[in-house]
C-alpha cells in the first residue's frame, strides 16, 4: 500500500491511494503516526478504505495537485547516514569504521510539490537523491538481521545540503598546542609532520536541517512491497535531465546495518525516518553526479527524485532573500 498525507481545507489528512492519482481518506486517524502506532490494526484500515474506494461505497479524491505534506509530519526524529556510498569511500584516507548519522528536525520537513527555500548564505547547494525507512515500532539495540522486523515503509526524501555555508560558516580548524593533541583527533586524516595540530571540527545544522531541507514523500510505500531495499535504483533529476543515476546496492554499509547502528546510539520510535545514503553516480552530461549539480543555478526549475516501487518525489527550488515558514509549524491537528 502507498499512504500519505495531504491537506484538506488545511487541515492534514492521513490517505491512501487507490490507483494513480486517486486516493481515499482514511478518516479513523488524524496523523499518520497514529497509523503506524496503531499496528497491523491501521494497516487493516487502510486496506478496508481501499476497498470501499474500488467498490464504491467510499468517496475518493483527485490527489494530482494536493496539498502534500511530508507522509509523517510529525517525526521525532530524522537521520541521515553521511557518505554511506562506494563511490565517495573510494577517496577515503580512511575507510570508515562505522556508518555516521546527522540530524534534523521536523521543521526541516517540506512535502512534494513544495519549495525548496535557498537563502543567498547558503551558497552552493547540492541534492542528495535517498530512499527514508520509516520505523513501525520502537527500536533500541537490535541486530541487523532483525532490524527490518521494525520498519513501516519506505519513502523519498531529497537530503539538500548547502556545502557553502558548511565550509564557509560552519566548519573551524582549531591550532591546538601539542599537549593538546590526542591520538584520536588525528586517527582519521593525513597529518602533515608532527607540527600540523590542527584539530578540524564542521557542524551540520544549517547545512542539512535548515527549513525545507527535507524533503519528503510523497507516499509512503509500506515494506510488503519492497522486498530487497538493497536493490533500488535511485535517480537525480533536474529541469527534467537525469544527474545521478544510482543503487542502493552502492552504499559501503547496507541498509541494516546503518539502521541498526541507528539503534544503538539512539532509540529509534515509531514514525522516525531514517535516510541510508545518497545516490552519487554521474550521468554522460552530468559526470560529477550531484555534487556537480548547484541548486542555485536552477532557481525556479523542478528537481526530482526518482526511486523505483517507491515513486517520484517533485519540489521546485526557490532563491529567496527569506525562507518561508516550514511546512512542520504550519500544521494543524483536527
Amino acid at each position: 500500500m502507498k499512504l500519505g498525507t495531504i491537506r484538506i481545507d488545511g487541515v492534514p489528512t492521513v490517505i491512501a491511494r487507490v490507483d494513480g492519482d486517486t486516493a481515499v481518506v482514511i478518516d479513523q486517524f488524524d496523523w499518520m503516526e497514529d497509523l503506524i502506532l496503531a499496528g497491523d490494526s491501521g494497516l487493516t484500515a487502510a486496506h478496508n478504505a481501499i476497498e470501499a474506494a474500488k467498490g464504491g461505497t467510499a468517496a475518493t479524491i483527485d490527489v494530482s495537485n494536493a496539498d502534500w505534506m511530508a507522509p509523517n509530519p510529525k517525526a521525532s526524529k530524522i537521520l541521515g547516514c553521511a557518505v554511506n556510498n562506494n563511490g565517495l569511500n573510494s577517496v577515503a584516507h580512511r575507510p570508515m569504521k562505522s556508518p555516521m548519522f546527522f540530524t534534523k528536525g521536523r521543521s526541516a520537513l517540506t512535502g512534494h510539490g513544495k519549495t525548496i527555500d535557498i537563502l543567498p548564505r547558503h551558497g552552493r547547494l547540492i541534492p542528495e537523491p535517498e530512499p527514508v525507512c520509516v520505523f513501525g515500532k520502537d527500536a533500541k539495540n537490535v541486530e541487523p538481521d532483525q532490524i527490518l522486523d521494525y520498519i513501516f515503509g519506505y519513502t523519498i526524501t531529497n537530503d539538500v545540503t548547502a556545502s557553502g555555508i558548511k565550509f564557509g560558516e560552519d566548519s573551524i580548524a582549531l591550532k591546538q598546542k601539542p599537549e593538546l593533541v590526542f591520538p584520536h583527533h588525528m586517527e582519521w586524516r593525513h597529518r602533515f609532520g608532527e607540527e600540523d595540530t590542527y584539530v578540524y571540527f564542521i557542524y551540520h545544522s544549517r547545512s542539512k536541517a535548515a527549513d525545507t531541507f527535507s524533503a519528503m514523500g510523497p507516499w509512503l510505500t509500506t515494506k510488503d512491497e519492497v522486498p530487497n531495499p538493497n536493490s533500488l535504483r535511485v535517480q537525480g533529476i533536474i529541469d527534467g535531465e537525469v544527474y545521478a543515476d544510482d543503487s542502493t546496492a552502492n552504499y559501503y554499509f547496507p541498509v541494516e546495518k546503518v539502521l541498526s547502528e541507528a539503534s544503538t546510539w539512539f532509540t529509534m520510535e515509531a514514525g522516525d525516518c531514517v535516510h541510508c545514503g545518497t545516490a552519487v553516480k554521474g550521468t554522460e552530461k552530468f559526470p560529477k553526479g550531484n555534487l556537480g549539480t548547484n541548486l542555485v543555478e536552477y532557481n525556479g526549475k523542478t528537481t526530482d527524485v526518482e526511486i523505483e516501487i517507491l515513486g517520484t518525489l517533485s519540489n521546485v527550488i526557490n532563491c529567496t532573500e527569506k525562507g518561508s515558514l516550514s511546512d512542520s509549524a504550519t500544521s494543524r491537528k483536527k
